[in-house]
């Protein structure tokens, strides 16, 4: 039996348990477990059982630069591409298990990295994590090598969630160009080890940085602070790796309310092969914070120029919601005219609001379409030109940018 007909067979195995995928469950948050190769941290079946039965989802490796995991992993469910993503994205969603994928990115080849990593949205992972890294085997690229891969990327799946994770201590996130790749990530996941940095040198470091550790020593506490002040500026969304490989459940449940206090709404942990079940259950019992129930829906007409994405932008929505709330087959076309329908009757944020541009005379506002846009806190040009149905490139020409990852608050931009 191949490793896709074992899979399937295994698959039936699971349901069979009552774990078929509940309705809505693309709307629910659960925490994550990181999963690194099959032949150390299980194979399939194990894997999805356990994580089904604590509530919980995966996020699977799927490849190390430019090689799939099948490279490494010499389980037969190993993956050797997008086809077998497939498989195992649909595996474990039937399996009530949501799936997301990480990979490794070297900045060696950006563009063939960009791809890959696009393809493996393409076969059905709901978000990829990009694991950036400067140590050995890891991160190797330069700066402009970062923005070919995030331009790729995000030209390939313009809609996808991407989640940039990193080693947090401050000396090494010196070594990673930050600005590029937030300019593109819809979120960060900063890799909080607080076992493993709990060093005499991590400590000397850390003080030398700004960050004097007190009394309490290398805790769940510290590190969240640390990031917190650290990641703050680049106003994006921030998701707590924790450590697994912890014997003491009281961490953990300090580690969640901490994370939960910093404005997280999930945790996830590396990694389901060191994870005892005594983790896995805190988890299981302290519910992701869920967002608040929608409201009455409101409905936006499309007009020239829309996007998906810009208008889940514009309504501060996801992708996803508005693909499910109107049942869009494809959410790379839509059409002027059509009528959206907005879950949680969100309004457009006053900030978006277009307004006039003065043509007389030439100039950039000559050669747009005459709109300007008003910059607010966390915003990049890619959030922007999502907005508004553009690119960054148009929206650089347009108004003689010399640098696209430099944008201010309360610049005004011509679209």
């Amino acid at each position: 039996m191949g490793a896709s007909a074992a899979l399937a067979a295994g698959g039936l195995a699971i349901k069979a348990l009552g774990s078929a995928k509940p309705a809505g469950a693309a709307a629910t948050l659960k925490h994550l477990v990181w999963v690194w190769q099959f032949s150390t941290d299980g194979e399939p079946n194990v894997v999805g059982k356990r994580l089904r039965d604590n509530g919980l989802g995966i996020v699977l490796k799927t490849h190390d630069g430019l090689q799939w995991m099948s490279e490494y992993d010499k389980s037969s469910f190993a993956v050797s591409g997008p086809a077998q993503v497939g498989v195992l994205a649909n595996y474990f969603e039937t399996a009530g298990v949501p799936f997301h994928v990480w990979a490794v990115v070297q900045g060696v080849d950006p563009i063939r990295e960009a791809r890959m990593a696009a393809d493996v949205l393409a076969a059905g992972a709901r978000s990829i994590y990009l694991d950036v890294e400067p140590h050995s085997g890891f991160w190797r690229g330069t700066a402009a090598d970062a923005q070919t891969f995030g331009n790729e990327l995000r030209r390939l799946q313009p809609n996808a969630h991407i989640v940039l994770s990193l080693d947090p201590r401050p000396w090494i996130i010196e070594r990673v160009p930050m600005a590029q790749f937030a300019s593109f990530s819809s979120e960060i996941a900063p890799q909080q080890y607080w076992k493993t940095f709990d060093t005499s040198a991590n400590y000397e470091k850390y003080g030398l940085s700004g960050y004097a550790v007190g009394p309490g020593g290398m805790t769940p506490e510290f590190l969240i602070g640390v990031t917190s002040a650290i990641y703050g500026k680049y106003g994006l969304p921030i998701t707590h790796v924790g450590q697994g490989s912890t014997t003491d459940p009281a961490e953990w449940s300090r580690f969640i309310d901490n994370a939960y206090a910093s404005g997280s709404n999930i945790v996830s942990v590396w990694r389901y092969g060191v994870t005892p079940d005594s983790i896995l259950g805190i988890l299981r019992d302290t519910p992701p914070k869920q967002p608040p129930a929608p409201a009455a829906a409101s409905v936006y007409v499309v007009v020239a120029g829309d996007t998906l994405g810009g208008i889940a932008a514009t309504f501060g929505v996801s992708v996803d919601d508005l693909v499910a709330a109107n049942g869009i087959a494809d959410p790379s076309y839509i059409y002027v005219g059509q009528e959206i329908i907005i879950p949680g009757g969100a309004a457009a944020p006053a900030a978006v609001a277009a307004t006039p541009v003065s043509t007389a005379g030439g100039g950039a506002g000559g050669a747009g379409s005459g709109r300007s846009y008003t910059v607010v806190d966390g915003d990049t040009l890619y959030s922007i030109a999502g907005r508004y149905g553009t690119t960054v490139d148009a929206i650089v020409a347009l108004n003689g940018l010399s640098d696209p990852n430099y944008i201010y608050v309360g610049q005004v931009l011509a679209v």
